[in-house]
Order: structure tokens, then sequence, then C-alpha cells
């Protein structure tokens, strides 16, 4: 538990490990009541409190922390428990499911304060006579597509492609340009 808690950044004092089912329950509702650390949420701050566990003995604690994330490979009731359910046991996209919601819940952010002030300025640029219908609806349709290629920065982009290229070319061998003797590399001819 301990290299794992080191591998993904927790210190000794925040690795908790041979606990009970129930000694687990108790630790994350004590973990609860306390409220040791605030995360943002949509509109103001929230006390929250992620499990991560792949067992039955797990069950319990993933039912009563804010989000339970079960392992795939774990015991199917921890994953019927859970909020969550990572296919595998790669710890790794834990973190990007949480890199991935502030990310989300930023974009969604932006979204809602970009499209209010285009309302409030075409509302007040009707209300002062300068408006038509025709420019309301060109602005609409405008922040609509501003607002969805926002959204859009989200999906995996060209970096992530080019990076697997690169990494599939690299994997050639110094052996691959060799010729090998009493071997043709012409292709034979098909008659």
């Amino acid at each position: 538990a301990k290299a794992t808690g080191h591998e993904v950044g927790l210190s000794d004092a925040n690795i908790h490990s041979q606990l009970l089912p129930e000694d687990k329950l108790h630790f994350v509702g004590s973990l609860k009541s306390s409220g040791q650390k605030k995360s943002r949420v949509m509109c103001g701050s929230k006390e929250l409190v992620l499990v991560c566990g792949d067992g039955v003995n797990d069950a319990p604690a993933l039912a009563v922390s804010d989000v339970g994330v079960a392992m795939g490979e774990g015991a199917a009731l921890a994953m019927e428990m859970s909020d969550v359910t990572l296919m595998d046991s790669n710890l790794t996209k834990l973190l990007y499911s949480i890199k991935m919601g502030s990310r989300v819940i930023r974009t969604i952010r932006e979204n809602i304060i970009f499209s209010l002030i285009a309302k409030l300025l075409v509302v007040g640029l009707t209300f002062a006579g300068k408006m038509t219908l025709l420019l309301a609806i060109a602005a609409d349709v405008g922040v609509m597509l501003i607002v969805t290629l926002n959204g859009m920065k989200l999906l995996p982009g060209r970096r992530a492609k080019l990076k697997f290229d690169r990494v599939k070319t690299a994997r050639k061998s110094k052996y691959d340009e060799i010729p090998i003797q009493g071997v043709s590399n012409r292709l034979p001819e098909v008659v």
C-alpha cells in the first residue's frame, strides 16, 4: 500500500492499510465529518471524500464515500457499490479521470459565463434600439459555435495521435534493414 501511495504522491501519514471493513467505514465517516479538504464544484465549494477499492471488504466504504471508485479486476460487489469503475487496476487512469473532470467543470463554467455575457450584451443592445432580429439570430448562432468549439478542446487532440505514431515508428529494429542471405527483398511475381 505504501509503494502505491508513494507512486501517486501521498505521504505516509495519509496512507492507511490493513483495515477491516468496519474500520474503513468508520475512517471514511470521520473524514466526511471532519471536512479536511474542500473541492470546488459548479457553484461553490463542497467537501468530498474519494475511496478507491477492489474487494468485498471495500464495499461499505465505497457506499459511504462521496465518490467511490472500484478497480475493474476486483469483486463484483465493489463494482456495484461504486460510482466509477476503472476497467483495470491502473491508478494513472484514476488521476487522468480526476484531471479530466476538473477540465470539464472549468470548460462548462467558461461556456456559461461567455453565453450569459453575450446574451446580456444582446439584450442591452435590443433595449437601446441597436439590435435587429437578424443580428440577434447571428449573435445566438455565433455564441453557440464558439461554445461548441470551446467544448471540443476536451477531445483527445492531434498531439496524442502524433505521439502514438512516433512510438510506433520508433519500434523498428536495426535488423529490419539488413538483408538476409538467400532471401530476396523483392516481392514474388504472381502469374
